[in-house]
């Protein structure tokens, strides 16, 4: 029964070499173990569930964010939009008007008059120059469109005027016009 190298346990089977790795496994596991691949496969097993636990560790270190990109901690809740009185609308408005930029006293004493925030009267006069260079670049295609309507419009006004003159001296010739007898 002995060939070369392999031994026999006492139940007659061959005895498996196992990799040092695999024999640190408890002795309880491998006694309910039936094949070298069922140790094999509580090593692996064992092995991931660690690397598993680590990565999950080392993601939800990152900003907060999990393995799959969901939040830990819930998102800081955005400041509810400002809504302005008319009176206050009126007073920027006024001074956009001759004043497209603030000093820093300026907006200061326009944050104090209005019962504002710097932070406020800053993104206030950021966002009415973003919409004042949109409003003055719809002018522009509104003119560039007006003008290439306009010469398209100027050529066919040129063209109806000569059908006319030819028209009309067509009538004459004929004595079509009774005014002119």
């Amino acid at each position: 029964r002995n060939s070369g190298s392999e031994t026999w346990d006492s139940n007659g089977q061959p005895e498996v070499s196992l990799h040092p790795a695999a024999r640190r496994l408890s002795s309880r596991a491998l006694l309910s173990q039936t094949s070298p691949l069922c140790a094999l496969e509580e090593l692996a097993s064992k092995t991931f569930k660690g690397l598993e636990v680590s990565v999950l560790q080392a993601a939800e270190g990152r900003d907060g964010l999990t393995l799959f990109g969901q939040r830990n901690t819930p998102k800081k809740r955005r400041k509810s939009r400002t809504a302005f009185t008319n009176h206050q609308i009126y007073e920027l408005e006024k001074r956009f008007l001759y004043q497209k930029y603030l000093s820093p006293a300026d907006r200061d004493q326009i944050a104090q008059q209005l019962g504002l925030t710097n932070a406020q009267v800053i993104t206030w006069f950021q966002n009415r120059r973003a919409k004042l260079k949109r409003d003055l670049e719809e002018m522009k295609a509104d003119v560039e469109s007006a003008k290439s309507v306009g010469a398209v419009a100027f050529e066919k006004l040129a063209k109806l005027a000569e059908l006319e003159k030819c028209a009309a001296g067509d009538t004459k010739e004929k004595g079509l016009f009774r005014d002119e007898e």
